[in-house]
């Protein structure tokens, strides 16, 4: 198990807007769609992370090490993945913006960082509410900030207006962890011999 989430208690950004991460005095970082977005103090110190919030890529090109999802005979969503390591999917955050995400039965709720849900488009700061999690930082609990966003689909397997979790993880190979609040919407199956995920809608 990745990550045990647990809950305490859309905006689209402009086309091609660069995105900056910034500091505050307490050390938490921020990302702001364009250098006018970050607090003028702050501007000086804000880093540009040469990501923009750009048009869905063309169907078909999953992002680089991570499984292409294709939909079965039975209607069912079939992800191919290696034996013995993660499962890495390409997840389409509001019909748009593909990450890569770590497939993770063990985790609660979804995390995003808060990167890449600044590129799709997903303010930070509309309809939030802060939440802790435990397990994404050396076992200790942290912050997050929880976000509203209204779909997350993986092939063909969708689940509309989902709240996850934003946080700023420190991850080589993925954007984030798709937990059971997606996948627990699905009849899953994994078939290790074979390297084959399905998905089927409840």
């Amino acid at each position: 198990m990745l990550i045990a989430l647990t809950t305490l208690l859309g905006w689209a950004a402009p086309a091609c807007a660069q995105i900056y991460r910034w500091v505050d005095d307490n050390g938490t970082p921020h990302y702001a769609e364009g250098l006018d977005s970050v607090p003028t103090r702050y501007r000086k110190s804000a880093t540009p992370l040469g990501l923009r919030n750009s048009p869905a890529p063309a169907p078909g090109k999953p992002g680089e090490g991570a499984s292409a999802a294709a939909t079965g005979a039975g209607g069912e969503t079939v992800i191919p993945f290696t034996p013995g390591k993660h499962i890495i999917v390409d997840a389409k955050i509001n019909g748009g913006t593909t990450v890569k995400m770590i497939l993770d039965t063990g985790a609660a709720g979804t995390l995003i960082s808060p990167r890449a849900l600044t590129a799709a488009g997903v303010s930070l700061t509309r309809g939030t509410r802060m939440g802790r999690t435990r397990g994404v930082a050396r076992d200790s609990e942290v912050e997050v900030t929880q976000v509203p966003i209204d779909s997350l689909e993986v092939g063909g397997a969708r689940v509309a207006r989902m709240l996850v979790s934003s946080y700023d993880m420190d991850m080589t190979d993925a954007e984030g962890l798709l937990g059971q609040d997606f996948l627990g919407q699905f009849n899953m199956t994994i078939d290790s011999s074979a390297g084959v995920v399905k998905l089927v809608k409840k």
